[in-house]
């Protein structure tokens, strides 16, 4: 591997293992993985750009759309990796969970922007009040956010994650 893309793969681990985030358990990265995360996928689209044959390249560029939340472009990235090593049965798999997941983000329809907002919501009235275990929070804030038409589709996107109350919307989606 030549060095400069270790040296994007050793950012994009930075940013990985600051993200907080489980294998295809995303969430909105954390504030602090985001800087590596972007400098990452700057780097590995500029080098795929010079190297477009190269499927390792290919692989992390595609996780470093994944853990930004755009799944669009990791599983293009992920599709032209595949194309360069057919031979590479892990990358099939990846891309058959990868399509799963991109499904389950698509039904939730909400920006990185959007989520870190509900969070901050949520860690705000939850720290003040605490869960009663419904919804009530997260229905407030999409009251008050540009998603309130499409309410009841979060809200089962939302519970389709694992969001029942606004404590495992925080846990589960968002934090």
């Amino acid at each position: 591997m030549d060095e400069c893309l270790l040296e994007l793969q050793n950012e994009l681990i930075k940013g990985q293992k600051l993200a907080m985030q489980g294998f295809y358990q995303r969430r909105a990265p954390s504030k602090k993985a985001i800087p590596h995360l972007l400098a990452a996928r700057k780097g590995l689209k500029e080098y795929v750009k010079q190297y477009s044959n190269d499927a390792l390249a290919c692989q992390l560029l595609s996780q470093s759309e994944e853990y930004l939340l755009n799944y669009n472009a990791a599983l293009t990235a992920l599709r032209n990796a595949l194309f360069l090593d057919k031979k590479d049965k892990k990358l099939l798999k990846r891309l058959a969970l990868l399509k799963e997941y991109a499904g389950k983000w698509q039904e939730l329809d909400m920006t990185s922007e959007q989520l870190q907002s509900l969070e901050i919501y949520l860690q705000e009235k939850l720290e003040v009040y605490g869960c009663d275990h419904t919804l009530v929070y997260t229905r407030e804030w999409l009251d008050i956010s540009t998603l309130h038409n499409k309410k009841s589709k979060v809200v089962k996107a939302l519970q389709n994650q694992g969001g029942f109350c606004d404590c495992e919307v925080l846990m589960n989606v968002v934090d």
